[in-house]
C-alpha cells in the first residue's frame, strides 16, 4: 500500500493546477471510528472486508494532516441513512460506495468517511458520465438543503465494519 499511497500523493500535487478536484478538507462530521491497532492490522481489516486502495481519490485533510490512505467498496445495499436522499431514490447500490480515509496515530487509526456515488463506471450501468456531477459535485447532507437531494452522507460506516470499530 505504501508505493499507492505515495503515487496517489504525488499525482495528487501534479494535478492540483489543472483539475478541481484533488485534496479538500474534511471535518469531524466525517468520523466513522478508531481501529485499536497499526495501519498495516486496518488496511488488512478493510481488504478482508472488500475495501480495495483508492489510487485516483482526491486527498482528505484533516486539521491540516493529510490523510494515510483512501479505501473504498461498492454497496450491496444502501444503509439505513440513505433513506429519502437521491441516493437511495436514483441510484441503484451498486452504484455508490462507501469511502474511508485513514489517519494513522500510532497507537491507533483513526477513520473518516462517507456514504456516495462512486466515480466509476460499472454494472448495472457502463456510463462513463454517470458520476459527473453527483460524485464530483455532489449534494451534501446539510440540514439546510432538502434531504431529498442529498448524495453525499458523511459518517456513514458500513455494517460489515461496524462491530469492528
Amino acid at each position: 500500500m505504501q508505493a499507492k499511497h505515495k503515487l496517489r500523493l504525488k499525482a495528487a500535487k501534479l494535478l492540483d493546477p489543472v483539475l478541481p478536484y484533488t485534496s479538500y478538507s474534511i471535518n469531524e462530521s466525517e468520523y466513522l471510528g478508531q481501529f485499536d491497532g497499526s495501519l498495516e492490522e486496518c488496511v488488512g481489516l478493510l481488504e478482508e472486508n472488500g475495501y480495495h486502495y483508492q489510487l485516483f481519490a482526491a486527498i482528505k485533510e484533516l486539521n491540516g494532516e493529510t490523510d494515510d490512505g483512501s479505501f473504498a467498496r461498492l454497496a450491496e445495499e444502501h444503509p439505513p441513512e440513505a433513506e429519502d436522499t437521491a441516493l437511495d431514490q436514483e441510484r441503484h447500490p451498486k452504484e455508490c460506495q462507501y469511502h474511508v480515509h485513514l489517519f494513522d496515530r500510532g497507537e491507533h487509526v483513526d477513520l473518516y468517511g462517507h456514504y456516495e456515488v462512486s466515480p466509476y463506471p460499472h454494472v448495472p450501468h457502463w456510463d462513463i458520465e454517470r458520476a459527473w456531477p453527483d460524485h464530483y459535485r455532489p449534494t451534501w447532507d446539510r440540514e439546510d438543503r432538502d434531504r431529498k437531494t442529498w448524495s453525499y452522507l458523511r459518517g456513514v460506516l458500513g455494517s460489515q465494519l461496524a462491530e469492528q470499530l
